[in-house]
């Protein structure tokens, strides 16, 4: 009888962790010429991918394994008919309880989203704080060289700005994500292109960055 509750209770411990596990398959970072910031991010998890948006929203959701040709992107122009089934992937919404969540994605398929609230004094309210184990931080008052509110890390990818000790290139675009290396037009070429992506070097199947057109 012991043995039964003490397996019983790892199976529920098991199911628990499971539900919470997530890891990034793989994060696409897309950036604009002539932009500061992260346009919007790519991330693919083991059961669907999500969106991102520069505010740290979820602007999409989208499963892996469609069943039926479906995704999700209109949640916030449309509260009243969000989606409670996306293909095969159940979601949940907080309620008017959390009131500084309500009406946000609670979880995918057991999956728990978080976002930062009152008790969160130094970040911005309502942006997107957590997937599962997988965090998300921005830069606040403490980051002092960089813009507040900018995405300062996804998991354990950083995302590093140029700024004033960059003197030849624009504060506020991104010159680093994970590994990959960005490079710019600056002072010493044509001012028309200043600010224009020259270069994305060391992208990998895991972490990349797409420069995206007009």
């Amino acid at each position: 009888m012991r043995f039964k509750k003490l397996f019983t209770c790892s199976l529920m411990l098991g199911i628990s962790y499971a539900s919470e596990a997530q890891d990034i398959i793989s994060a696409n970072f897309k950036l604009a010429d002539y932009a500061k910031g992260i346009a919007y991010v790519d991330l693919y998890l083991d059961k669907f991918r999500v969106t991102l948006d520069q505010n740290g929203n979820v602007s999409s959701i989208e499963p892996e394994r469609q069943d039926r040709s479906d995704n999700w992107d209109d949640y916030e122009d449309n509260p009243n008919t969000r989606a409670q089934r996306i293909g095969n992937l159940r979601v949940v919404y907080y309620d008017s309880f959390d009131s500084s969540k309500s009406g946000k994605i609670k979880s995918v398929d057991g999956i728990p989203f978080d976002y930062y609230g009152d008790f969160d004094i130094h970040d911005p309210k309502g942006r997107l704080k957590s997937i599962g184990k997988i965090s998300i931080k921005y830069n606040n008052a403490f980051n002092i060289h960089d813009i507040e509110g900018s995405l300062k890390s996804v998991g354990n990818i950083n995302v590093a700005y140029n700024n004033a000790f960059n003197i030849h290139d624009r504060a506020g675009t991104v010159k680093k994500v994970g590994a990959v290396n960005i490079t710019y037009y600056n002072d010493f070429d044509d001012e028309k292109l200043r600010g224009k992506i020259k270069s994305i070097k060391g992208n990998t199947r895991s972490v990349h960055v797409t420069r995206i057109s007009d």
